[in-house]
Formats: C-alpha cells, sequence, structure tokens
C-alpha cells in the first residue's frame, strides 16, 4: 500500500517534466515561422561591453571608478558588497592610503592597485579582504575585455 502513493507522484512528476517540456518548445520559434533561410543573430553588446567602452581602468579617479561601479551596481551586474569596496572604501581617502601612485590630476591604474591590494592582503594572511580585491579584479577585467570587444567572458 505504501508503494502506490510513491508511483503515482513518480508518475505525476514525469508528466510535469514532460508539460513543461512542451510549453517551452511551444515557444520557440520553428523553422516554418523563420522563413526557409536561416537567419544569422545579431551579437548585442552586454552592459559590461557598453561600459567598458567608456572607462579607461588605468587611469581614473576615485570618483570616475565609484561612478562606474554605480552604473554596475543600478544594473545588477555587481553585488552590493562589491559596489562598496569600488566605491566607499575609507582607504581611498587621499592618494597617500593608495599602494600605486596616482598620477597628478588624481588619476590611479586601478587594476594594478587591486594587484597590489591583493598581493599585500594575501602576504598578510587575510583572506577576506583578499577574497573581496580577487572579486574586484575580476570585475575591473570584465570591463577590460568589454572594452577590447569581448563579449562574454567567464569570472
Amino acid at each position: 500500500m505504501s508503494i502506490a502513493p510513491l508511483a503515482a507522484l513518480g508518475i505525476a512528476k514525469t508528466a510535469f517534466s514532460i508539460i513543461g517540456s512542451l510549453a517551452d518548445a511551444m515557444k520557440r520559434p520553428s523553422a516554418e515561422s523563420t522563413g526557409s533561410a536561416m537567419v544569422a543573430a545579431v551579437p548585442q553588446e552586454s552592459l559590461w561591453h557598453q561600459i567598458g567602452k567608456e572607462v579607461d581602468l588605468s587611469s581614473m579617479t576615485k570618483d570616475d571608478l565609484a561612478k562606474v561601479s554605480s552604473m554596475l551596481y543600478d544594473n545588477g551586474l555587481i553585488s552590493l558588497r562589491d559596489h562598496a569596496t569600488m566605491s566607499f572604501d575609507p582607504s581611498f581617502v587621499g592618494s597617500s592610503n593608495l599602494l600605486t601612485a596616482a598620477d597628478g590630476s588624481g588619476r590611479v591604474d586601478w587594476m594594478a592597485e587591486f594587484q597590489a591590494r591583493l598581493a599585500k592582503h594575501q602576504k598578510d594572511g587575510d583572506t577576506q579582504s583578499a577574497a573581496q580585491d580577487g572579486r574586484v579584479l575580476d570585475i575591473l577585467s570584465r570591463l577590460q575585455a568589454g572594452a577590447k570587444g569581448v563579449t562574454s567572458i567567464r569570472v
């Protein structure tokens, strides 16, 4: 008697799976609806690509980095924690707190800065800060890749 409910559950689960597959198939355009000629899909620029083309990560002020961070966060591309690290980090106050040198106009190479931070935090055994530095470097790498026209990158 205890097997019957399990069998019924298995049948119901299979039925719902088939119904879901059929529903997905109905949403996809068929070959007839697109015409006899195959049309190549036009790649769309991702937000990473669009934003990456507008920035130079090797020469930005802390305010510029904060604006980029805000755009990424507002579009759901980065977490609040990453946005805070890129925008509100107290060590950004004054160029004397940076590990790399800013130029005369306060512009910093942020890739180099976060690489230096990562190395320092790893050397100091600060794994939590090192992990955060690594996440920011991943974000900056995606922006750089987008600036170069790469539309997809695994991070």
